[in-house]
């Protein structure tokens, strides 16, 4: 823990400097907060965890609180067009970022480790991986941020089930924000049914036309495939952790599987070829969140866009699943489920 999250012998709530309260705090809640047989600090810091936890949330929190920017107030979230929504919501979320980074959070440390014992592998420096992190988007008291699934599901995704190579690819692009993800599964006909997805990825063959070591062809056959309802999708994210039916070169159908799709240029942000994605519209609520549709028209995708830690397609078109040190291939392919349905847990 670094020492300026450090409690000290002040009592000061930093979020209400010389321990003045909000002048909205209403007076018969100083009231019944007054006759309180307890100490309420004391409450707090058994909630939190220990005093310096508490001191620590409280740091946190008085960042978004007294952030001189005062990009942070929701005053009049309820009177912005949805479109204003999410430009506003983006604009918090690249405050926070700078915010992050002004303190170091998620930064690696003089001997190579991040300060974070919590982050891993190539996610070395990363922010959401932080509990500082979640903490301020806590403090923020708004509806999920447009970038949300890309902590929530891209990234857990890359690291669940993408080998070291993949990670070591991709997980310092979605470090730096120029990959921004998420996770395409849900369908128009289909919801969650994740039997029934029809968007398929066909493996092709170098010596049948594709690029060198073989492609992946992104489709979606029929209306009903059209993936609809992803959060991020619409607006925001540029790549999509895309679930389809994987067909082998020899025309096998193995089921549903993980692949890599970029949507729009990390240049510019205009859409790639082949690719029909947009906003869903309005919602009752969460409209800070760009949910949106996203249809595939025959996109290619290369090899080894498809996540290989637990099973893998070989340049010929042959499928294999990847056995673990210590695993067996069906145990493997168990674990895989098991982890893409924890993952499903926190869909948006």
């Amino acid at each position: 823990m670094t020492s300026k999250f450090s409690a000290s012998n002040n009592t000061e709530d930093p979020r209400e400097p010389n321990n003045c309260p909000p002048l909205t705090l209403s007076p018969d809640l100083s009231s019944e907060r007054s006759k309180s047989s307890f100490n309420p600090l004391a409450i707090t810091n058994f909630i939190d965890g220990s005093a310096d936890a508490t001191s620590k949330r409280r740091l946190l929190e008085s960042w978004i609180i007294r952030d001189p920017s005062g990009v942070f107030n929701n005053d009049d979230n309820n009177y912005l067009h949805r479109s204003e929504r999410h430009t506003r919501a983006l604009a918090k979320f690249v405050r926070l970022v700078e915010l992050c980074r002004a303190a170091g959070i998620g930064a690696k440390s003089t001997n190579g480790t991040s300060k974070d014992s919590a982050a891993v592998n190539h996610i070395e420096g990363e922010i959401i991986a932080t509990p500082e992190f979640i903490t301020l988007v806590n403090a923020i008291s708004d509806d999920p941020f447009p970038t949300s699934l890309h902590w929530v599901m891209f990234v857990p995704n890359i690291l669940t089930l993408c080998d070291a190579e993949q990670q070591a690819q991709w997980l310092p692009l979605c470090r730096d924000w120029k990959m921004i993800g998420c996770y395409a599964q849900t369908e128009l006909g289909h919801g969650s049914n994740i039997r029934a997805l029809e968007t398929t990825a066909t493996f092709l063959k170098e010596s049948d036309g594709a690029a060198k070591g073989g492609e992946w062809i992104i489709n979606s056959p029929t209306l009903t495939s059209t993936k609809f309802w992803p959060g991020t999708l619409g607006k925001t994210a540029n790549h999509a952790m895309v679930i389809a039916r994987l067909i082998d070169g020899s025309g096998k159908d193995h089921g549903i599987h993980n692949f890599l799709v970029p949507l729009r240029s990390m240049e510019d942000h205009t859409l790639l070829p082949g690719v029909e994605t947009g906003d869903i519209g309005p919602k009752i609520g969460y409209n800070n969140m760009d949910n949106g549709f996203a249809r595939f028209d025959n996109v290619r995708i290369p090899r080894r866009n498809m996540a290989m830690r637990f099973a893998m397609v070989d340049e010929e078109g042959r499928y294999e699943k990847v056995v673990m040190k210590g695993g067996s291939k069906n145990a493997d392919a168990a674990s895989k489920v098991a982890c893409e349905l924890k993952l499903d847990c926190f869909v948006l």
